[in-house]
């Protein structure tokens, strides 16, 4: 799983695995990929997917998790997180890979039970969830860490969902 949390100037990931039978994930690795604000948007958003499909090809995720978009006051800054989220699904499509979009509320309730807790709160529980690997100090990265998080948990309910239904 590759969590990706969308932002033009800085975009944050983290690769997670979880082995079947297991009850929380191992970070496998994190970071943030940084665009010049001198640069045009276009370029901006070149190097943020080329840089997605490298860690897609050398890490071979099987599923994308994504955040959506979340109601902004800013409509600049609203637009330009839609463009990273939409250079991030094309990169999943193009290697075939599942998408998970997670609302920022579904993050935070996942993570630390409340929808409103910030980002600090939801940085700080990732520690007792994940099981090995440091949490990254930047909050882009960890957003992402927590972005997965939230995938395999919501993947874990479907599936006991649909065994339940299935009988």
């Amino acid at each position: 799983m590759i969590g990706i949390d969308p932002g033009l100037a800085t975009t944050g990931y983290a690769l997670l695995d979880q082995r079947s039978g297991e009850s929380s994930a191992a970070l496998i690795t994190s970071g943030i990929i940084r665009t010049n604000p001198k640069w045009t948007k276009s370029a901006r958003l070149g190097v943020i997917f080329r840089e997605l499909v490298d860690l897609i090809k050398r890490y071979k995720p099987d599923e994308l998790a994504v955040e959506t978009q979340f109601i902004a006051k800013n409509v600049k800054a609203a637009m330009s997180v839609s463009e990273v989220r939409a250079a991030a699904l094309i990169a999943a499509s193009n290697n075939e890979i599942p998408v998970w979009e997670i609302t920022p509320r579904e993050v935070k309730e996942a993570i630390t039970g409340w929808g409103n807790a910030p980002k600090e709160q939801v940085q700080l529980m990732l520690t007792a969830q994940i099981n090995s690997g440091e949490i990254p100090s930047s909050l882009d990265a960890s957003d992402a860490v927590a972005i997965g998080l939230t995938a395999y948990t919501l993947r874990r309910y479907e599936t006991i969902f649909n065994q339940e239904t299935n009988r």
